[in-house]
Order: structure tokens, then sequence, then C-alpha cells
């Protein structure tokens, strides 16, 4: 396990491009609701895996869980607060229904939660795009995860370097993501002393596996707390969770 990476390293590709981590024929469709953090090579974390997955942000949601509200287009890997692909020649595809994203759905197909929801939801997307972008050229000229507020400028005034990962490898960190009426998981009872490890579950009953974490606000100015990514090796599949302080 390694936490606190700072500086880009082999293995690692930072604010990779839609291109190279959909499939050609989703990268129009999911670039909308997705924003590329960083890709990791699997054998910066098991020696016996090859290839690359890719830490992702959703763009939504506006308050709330990811998928809080299009329960009518969940699947096995998508339900609330959970999102998986299958991993094709190291690219993402999505396997479900791209309406469990709530931007991609009309009012009659998922009733608004409040009075002017879409066009908060509109907004919020709109200033985290252009936010991603103004973290992007920043982190391209500086070489450096630096936060910015919404207007490009620096946060608070003051330049705040942040990790490009927190943690790498190991078991992941605890947090409110534990949730079995969620997604299924796999808790190891702990002891008085150590937290009981845990691992998602496959649709095929095997154990997904953690690769890595970071707040999705080093990105960009909004987003959650933490973003775990897992891989199961069997099917390939790469499944994200996202942790909410």
């Amino acid at each position: 396990m390694r936490e606190k990476i700072m500086e880009p390293e082999s293995g690692l590709r930072v604010y990779p491009e839609p291109a190279d981590v959909f499939v050609a024929e989703q990268v129009e469709l999911l670039r909308r609701h997705l924003h590329p953090l960083i890709s990791i090579d699997l054998g910066q974390v098991n020696a016996g895996w090859s290839g690359w997955v890719h830490l992702l942000s959703p763009v939504e949601p506006v308050a709330g869980y990811l998928g809080d509200h299009t329960d009518a287009f969940h699947s096995p890997l998508q339900t609330t607060n959970w999102l998986g692909f299958a991993v094709e020649d190291d690219r993402y595809r999505m396997v479900g229904d791209i309406r469990y994203f709530q931007r991609a759905t009309t009012p009659d197909e998922v009733p608004d939660p409040w009075g002017g929801f879409r066009a908060d939801l509109d907004e919020h997307c709109e200033d985290e795009e252009r936010s991603y972008l103004a973290h992007r050229e920043t982190y391209q000229r500086e070489g450096s995860l630096i936060r910015l507020d919404l207007d490009g400028s620096l946060l608070y005034g003051v330049r705040t370097d942040v990790p490009l990962l927190d943690q790498l490898g190991g078991d992941p960190p605890g947090g409110n993501w534990e949730d079995e009426d969620l997604f299924p998981l796999d808790v190891e009872p702990g002891d008085r002393f150590h937290a009981g490890r845990v691992w998602p579950i496959s649709p095929a009953g095997n154990r997904f596996h953690f690769v890595a974490s970071v707040p999705g606000w080093h990105y960009r100015h909004q987003g959650a707390d933490s973003i775990l990514l897992f891989f199961e090796p069997v099917e390939r599949l790469a499944l994200l969770t996202f942790d909410w302080g």
C-alpha cells in the first residue's frame, strides 16, 4: 500500500483523454456524465494483473447519492452510489442504461425531486465541467494538482497542492460507502483492535479488490470526499463507489 502520491510517475496517467478511457462507441455518450481523473496500471497494485483501469468522477449528483432517483434504470453494476464497467482492451464499457444518470432522463421518465431541479442540475454540471477543464489546464502547466475556485483562481487565494491519489493498493479505507443495502458486500468480521475487511461482490459472486482512492474535489471544484476504485480480475470488471463526509 502507498499513500499520498503527489508526483506523476510510471504507471499513472493523470487527466487521461476520454478516448483512452471509454470504448469508442461510448465516448461521446459517457464523457457528458463522467470526468476521467487518473488511469492506473493494474501491475502497480498486483503483480499478477495487467492492463489499465480508470478512476472517474461523475459530474452529478447535485445533492444526495449518484443514482438516487433513477432506480428504474439500475442494473447489477449500477445501483445507488455504485457504478461498474466491463474492461475491454483497457477501456470501460457501460453495460447498463445511460438513464442511470439523471441528466440523461426526461421528467416523464424520472420525476424531479424538487421544483427547479433540472435547472439546478444543469447549473451544477456546467460549473463542474468548467472547473474540471480549469484544473486540468493548471495541472498540465504546473505538473501538480492545485485547488482552484470556480472562477479558476487559487482557492482562498492560497496555492494548495493535493495528492494525485490518497491511497494505492492495500485494503480500502472505511466509510459510509460500506452499505450492504446498496451493493452486495462480503464483510470480514473485525475485532476490538482491527476493523474487518470488505469486498464488493460481482454479479457472478467474485470479489472485487481495492485499487485506489482519492477525493473528487482534488481534480475539480466539487466531488465525493473519497472515490474508491475496485477491480475484479476474473470477469475483468471495474467498480466505483463514493464516500461522502
